[in-house]
């Protein structure tokens, strides 16, 4: 019975195509439990109702459709769908209340994506149709694409929908290396492997352009090997006609800052602010003084107060400081990143996620999740290798854990290791009613929309009720709402014809607002927090 539930040699086959694809290939784990699920399910050991998943995409890239493309190989071997076409669903709700799903053409078979943030447009009149459809086709297989500003947001609404959860990331150097590679191996070209890494990091976009044009000449001239010089020279070929004059463009319309007046220029925080030079101080003097101090830090407070911010100008300060000998990188993670499935795959993951940031900055959001209900468990795993590798590596890496300030302390009492190697803390206040504001106002200028006079009533009187909530989002709020007020200012706009196209009033916003307050009580109504 046990061999029933191993991967085949077509299922392993199948997998193994992830790890050419850049930014997907975390998901391998991911679809090996859906093929054991599908075997469990098909001799009814185990059943959670449907296949769907929900995938967090981080990428400005198209790798969807790469990842579904290998999905489908898999479904399509067990039964589940009858093709191997994905068919993009944005608009189905609304203008088909009795959801006739098999009527729509190119659906009877094949995989069905929904855009969770186009969804989301319409959510209040759609999240019902959306659980008959579902609940009514559950023989058909659902794709939800997760492109909200809050991560973790469409899970707690659409979770009892899709019970697997998978994630598509920016694509790192890592992963244009790997595309160099592949490339070059695919045309059995060869080449120097310390050449790579300087030639792949620019753009996705511009990598791709880059290597079409060296293949090209790789082949019309009939060459088998790209020296340094040649890689050297396509890169130039590129860069003066794509980053080169990007760079001059953006440069004649914002002057060029150092990360200190990045720093300084971020609204509200000044007591963060002065914290942080007392900080940068006193690391900069122990070091002349040849007494290099630990720089890991651990930020406190509610969501959206500035804590990813500071952490990204905090790279580039000691970058420009000489400080850390790196580039000024920023690694953001969610605490649950660092732990694995496996005996002994945690502790290399956590040094890999280290490996990466190293020279730069480590920045650990929601760490306490790293707090387990047993001892000797993979977050335990997790804890001990992080503790570890903040001590070996304490003069190459700032690593930052954060999260609410009671469930932090909480963390670093459990775990008197990170005690002795945390450094600073620092707890993050509120934002008051004038800086949320005033964040409110910058959202609007970089767009260019205009407020008119009045609106500025309506909004403190909100910031002031929002604020009253238990960890309550700060500058996400404000993201938020403004989101939501260019919906209702687009919808008011072509409603009555009007001209004043980046005009927003204020009966845009106290729409919106009820549209917030609204959906909250729809969310708590049906059950899906």
């Amino acid at each position: 019975m046990l061999s029933n539930y191993k991967l085949d040699f077509e299922d392993e086959k199948i997998l193994n195509e992830l790890d050419n694809l850049c930014g997907v290939v975390q998901n391998k784990e991911v679809l090996r439990d859906i093929i054991l699920y599908i075997k469990l399910k098909q001799n009814n050991e185990l059943d959670f109702g449907n296949y769907n998943i929900i995938v967090r995409n981080n990428s400005s890239y198209n790798l969807l459709n790469d990842l579904l493309k290998v999905c489908s190989k898999v479904f399509l071997k067990y039964n589940i769908i009858k093709n191997e076409s994905i068919c993009y669903l944005d608009k189905i709700i609304n203008s088909r209340r009795e959801c006739p799903l098999d009527k729509i053409a190119g659906i009877e078979d094949s995989i069905i994506v929904i855009n969770e943030k186009k969804l989301r447009m319409n959510y209040n009149d759609e999240i019902d149709s959306l659980n008959r459809i579902v609940n009514q086709f559950n023989d058909k297989l659902f794709i939800f694409e997760d492109t909200n500003f809050c991560e973790g947001e469409t899970d707690g609404e659409l979770g009892k929908l899709a019970p697997f959860r998978m994630t598509i990331d920016k694509i790192s150097l890592d992963d244009k290396i790997m595309y160099c590679k592949k490339s070059f191996d695919e045309h059995n070209i060869k080449y120097k492997k310390q050449d790579i890494k300087e030639y792949a990091d620019v753009p996705f976009w511009i990598l791709k352009n880059m290597l079409i044009k060296l293949l090209i000449e790789c082949k019309s001239k009939n060459l088998d090997f790209v020296d340094k010089q040649m890689l050297k020279k396509n890169k130039e070929f590129y860069s003066k006609n794509t980053t080169r004059n990007r760079n001059e463009r953006n440069s004649k319309k914002q002057t060029n800052k150092n990360a200190k007046e990045e720093l300084n220029d971020l609204i509200g925080l000044d007591e963060i602010k002065m914290q942080m030079e007392k900080i940068l101080n006193y690391v900069k003097l122990n070091k002349e003084r040849g007494q290099m101090p630990s720089l890991h830090m651990c930020f406190t407070g509610n969501p959206g107060t500035g804590k990813t911010s500071i952490a990204r100008v905090i790279g580039k300060i000691f970058e420009e400081e000489n400080i850390l000998s790196g580039s000024g990188d920023f690694v953001e993670i969610h605490g649950r990143d660092l732990v694995d499935k496996y005996v002994g795959w945690t502790a290399q993951k956590v040094h890999n996620t280290v490996e990466k940031a190293i020279g730069g900055v480590l920045f650990i959001d929601e760490a306490y999740s790293l707090v387990a209900d047993r001892r000797g468990s993979f977050e335990d795993e997790a804890i001990a290798t992080l503790i570890k590798e903040m001590e070996d590596h304490r003069n190459e890496i700032c690593i930052i854990l954060a999260g609410y300030t009671e469930e932090m302390n909480n963390l670093i009492k459990l775990n008197p290791g990170f005690e002795s190697r945390i450094q600073f803390t620092i707890n993050f206040p509120n934002y008051n009613e004038e800086e949320l504001l005033e964040i409110f106002n910058g959202l609007c200028k970089k767009e260019k929309y205009k407020l008119s006079n009045n609106c500025k009533n309506t909004l403190i009187n909100n910031f002031k009720i929002a604020k009253k909530e238990n960890n309550f989002g700060n500058g996400r709020y404000v993201r938020n709402l403004f989101e939501k007020v260019k919906f209702e200012q687009a919808d008011r706009i072509i409603q009555t014809n009007s001209k004043a196209i980046n005009s927003i009033i204020n009966k845009d916003i106290e729409n919106a607002i009820k549209s917030i307050s609204f959906k909250e009580k729809e969310i708590r109504k049906i059950g899906f927090c």
